[in-house]
């Protein structure tokens, strides 16, 4: 009697999957993508936001008189008089530092491990210059990654102030259906670019990981 044998898929095939998984996000991804990408756009136009919503407040003037103000004036004044920046700044800064000394350390100590596994006793048919190819072809990888990154969020910051203003140039001379169009286009391309940067981290992560890996 026959009976029907069970569909096997190829290796080609499960490559493809996990290329599709890497690359193409999820349903439940792209929503996030674009709650950021909304976010980001309502931040760097924060202060302009804040100015075309808010009211006016009274304020006492030097002459004892009540004027009006305008409330986004006095608040963000208020903020950037405070020691509230420096401390952000200094934080950033040192954030960074540590960042760069942990990066820096991890790389050094790497290396020492190569040299030391490079000592042990290894088979007959163990090539040197072969493992080295290896090891320093995984460290150039993944400082490649690391420079694209950087490279790729110093791109961002100077591409996403134009795309806010942009859309909020949209906001403030809404008309329909043009507005529309536009504005969920600009959600869309922050929502790619987002998507990009991720998917960049995932690389630096993997290359990272296969610096450890056993040669």
């Amino acid at each position: 009697m026959l009976t029907s044998l069970p569909f096997v898929k190829s290796n080609n095939s499960d490559s493809k999957d996990l290329v599709r998984q890497f690359i193409v996000p999820s349903p439940l991804q792209a929503v996030i993508y674009l709650l950021v990408s909304m976010l980001l756009l309502v931040l760097i136009k924060a202060r302009a936001i804040w100015e075309a919503l808010g009211g006016s407040i009274l304020i006492e003037q030097s002459s004892g008189a009540a004027a009006n103000t305008p409330a986004s004036t006095n608040i963000w004044g208020q903020i950037s008089n405070s020691p509230i920046p420096q401390i952000v700044f200094w934080g950033a800064i040192g954030m960074i530092m540590y960042a760069v000394v942990w990066f820096a350390w991890n790389i050094i100590t790497n290396l020492r491990n190569d040299m030391a596994a490079d000592e042990f006793v290894h088979p007959k048919n163990y090539d040197r210059s072969k493992y080295w190819k290896t090891v320093l072809a995984r460290k150039g990888f993944f400082a490649a990654s690391v420079l694209l990154i950087a490279i790729y969020l110093y791109a961002l910051a100077k591409f996403l102030p134009v795309i806010a203003d942009a859309s909020y140039s949209d906001i403030a001379s809404f008309s329909f259906p043009s507005s529309v169009i536009g504005l969920v286009l600009y959600f869309l391309v922050i929502g790619a670019l987002i998507h990009l940067f991720v998917l960049l981290i995932r690389v630096m992560a993997n290359a990272w990981r296969s610096i450890y890996k056993d040669l």
